[in-house]
């Protein structure tokens, strides 16, 4: 049996996707067992995996990195994302929804203390090699062991795109056990009820809206983003030219102010309020069933 891949970058769903192809239900019927590589899980270590194993996800692996581990009859699917979402989307998980570590802790403050054009642009260049790495998917050769994926396509035909990727893998997975998996690690359901598109800085799953980028980038930013790393967009076909940039409007409010900022963190004050209200509320009718009692 064949060993097994999902590798894609950060903020590009990974989490979702590992959801749903480690699903035990999944992960039964196709006699796969997931494993979740850790930190600092190299490539090659992948080369010593016993067969039946889906290491998910495994971050900023290129293809030809993949060509010198794997083995002929191994198996690995892609997702990638236009670079300019994942930009968006890390600035606002790193500064205010991702749980605090060790190494996002070394990131955090300053994000705080930057202004949106300052978080953009500090994203932008942190991310730059993990772009670089899903392109390389895009150009790399043709391969009947490798599919590539589109986040966007995913997002607009979720049971369609989990399909192709279920049988690109050799799965023998029911349409139904599919759809029912899917349907447990949907949007709305990861988000706590929330429709794609309705945002939340503070929640983990922020909006998963593709195109959100437009809404950041101004003229002068996005010309900067394509000079830093020259032909990316249009060669993951996300662009029709080098020159997207010149449909951005030249202004975009609150871009250089502290607005988005001030009304960040009211609402982050708002919800820790609203919490502690929750807990005094429930405290007071505990204390009151106590004294109930007698």
């Amino acid at each position: 049996m064949a060993r097994f891949v999902y590798s894609t970058c950060h903020k590009t769903g990974s989490q979702w996707v590992t959801g749903v192809l480690g699903d035990p239900q999944i992960g039964h019927a196709a006699g796969v067992v997931l494993k979740r590589p850790h930190d600092g899980y190299r490539a090659d270590q992948f080369a010593d995996e016993p067969d039946g194993t889906l290491v998910a996800p495994l971050f900023d692996l290129t293809y030809a990195r993949w060509h010198m581990v794997a083995r002929a009859d191994d198996r690995c699917v892609v997702v990638v994302r236009d670079p300019r979402d994942v930009v968006v989307s890390w600035v606002f998980s790193s500064t205010y929804s991702h749980p605090s570590d060790p190494e996002l802790s070394l990131v955090r403050a300053p994000l705080l203390a930057l202004n949106l054009r300052g978080k953009l642009e500090l994203a932008a260049y942190i991310l730059k090699v993990p772009a670089r790495a899903q392109r390389s998917w895009l150009l790399g050769a043709p391969s009947p062991h490798v599919r590539a994926f589109r986040y966007e396509d995913l997002v607009a035909d979720e049971v369609g795109v989990f399909a192709a990727m279920i049988e690109h893998l050799g799965w023998p997975v029911a349409p139904d056990d599919l759809a029912e998996v899917v349907a447990r690690h949907t949007f709305s359901v990861r988000s706590g009820g929330r429709s794609r598109g309705e945002k939340d800085p503070f929640s983990h799953y922020r909006a998963a809206t593709p195109g959100d980028w437009a809404n950041y980038f101004d003229r002068d930013l996005a010309e900067r983003y394509e000079a830093a790393m020259p032909g990316l967009v249009r060669s993951m076909g996300y662009a029709q030219s080098d020159e997207w940039w010149r449909d951005q409007p030249e202004i975009i409010a609150d871009l250089d102010a502290g607005a988005i900022e001030t009304d960040v963190l009211r609402a982050e004050r708002d919800a820790a309020l609203a919490e502690l209200t929750a807990l005094r509320t429930a405290a007071e009718s505990l204390l009151g069933r106590v004294e109930a009692l007698g």
